[in-house]
């Protein structure tokens, strides 16, 4: 199988996770999309939702996509989450197939200093780079370039989690960056309403 894997913090999961992976797919022709929740992600700031809460949210963003299933592999964890670990890890239960490791373009520019290992990960696996808005490719080596697949459009308005969090904050709708029943289960669980 051609498996695809959208890791993220999931706080929360929004539309454009959604997006990307489904670009990814449909271009590389990928069998399926793992959707994988963080633990503890070692170049940010520790998730305002708890693990259960995201676990929840993303299994409702992608809850009508038939080739999407989600993994709470990294959560079963403890401490920092590593890509590389995943990779590893992913590697011993799909060791007959090919996986490919769908981020933004702004992890391939921060990948030398935020990233476990730095480029040297993009040998773990194959790596497939969407476009976002602010993080050029331009200034990244040939060499590195020469290692990963690049999907061809670019997304015209970037989105982010954090950005949604900033919203709720304010009081104000997100409901065009998530799924309905996302936006209603943070509403229920009354998340992000105050900053962490």
């Amino acid at each position: 199988m051609r498996i695809g894997i959208v890791g993220s913090a999931c706080d929360p999961p929004h539309k454009r996770h959604i997006e990307m992976g489904e670009r990814a797919r449909k271009a590389l022709r990928l069998d399926k999309i793992l959707f994988i929740p963080t633990n503890i992600p070692p170049h940010k700031a520790r998730p305002s939702a708890g693990a259960k809460d995201r676990l929840s949210m993303a299994r409702l963003a992608a809850q009508d996509l038939p080739r999407w299933e989600i993994s709470d592999m990294e959560l079963r964890r403890r401490g920092k989450t590593y890509t590389k670990d995943t990779i590893r890890q992913l590697k011993k239960i799909y060791p007959n197939d090919e996986l490919y490791w769908i981020v933004g373009s702004d992890a391939i520019t921060s990948m030398p200093w935020a990233w476990k290992g730095g480029y040297d990960i993009l040998d773990e696996c194959q790596f497939v780079v969407a476009h976002r808005p602010g993080y050029s490719l331009h200034r990244v080596k040939k060499s590195v370039l020469k290692k990963i697949l690049v999907l061809e459009r670019t997304f015209k308005r970037d989105v982010s989690s954090t950005m949604i969090r900033s919203v709720i904050q304010l009081k104000k709708n997100p409901a065009r960056f998530l799924d309905s029943r996302v936006l209603t289960y943070i509403k229920k669980k009354k998340l992000y309403e105050t900053s962490a």
